[in-house]
């Protein structure tokens, strides 16, 4: 299984010195995680965290959904004004 690294580090692994840059990939057995596996996270969670979280927009069948209305202030309750430039007919 494949690691991502999450910061850049370098380190002598059988008397070598190699760098490991952010976000490289490397296998989980290579001897540079080991010792060191806090530098490292799985492909698929750094994957997860990455995914952009869509709220549901609708009701799935029988669901009940909480809704409230937006706090004041928010903008929602303001008349809007045309652009510079434009008129309203």
């Amino acid at each position: 299984m494949a690691l991502r690294c999450k910061r850049s580090f370098s380190a002598y692994v059988d008397g070598s010195l190699r760098v490991v840059r952010a976000g490289q990939l490397v296998e989980d057995d290579d001897p540079i995680v080991t010792g060191r596996e806090a530098s490292f996270e799985s492909v698929d969670a750094h994957l997860a965290a990455r995914r952009p979280r869509v709220e549901q927009a609708t009701a799935a069948p029988g669901e009940q959904r909480n809704l409230t209305s937006p706090p004041a202030g928010s903008g929602g309750d303001k008349p809007r004004r045309p652009r510079a430039g434009r008129t309203s007919k």
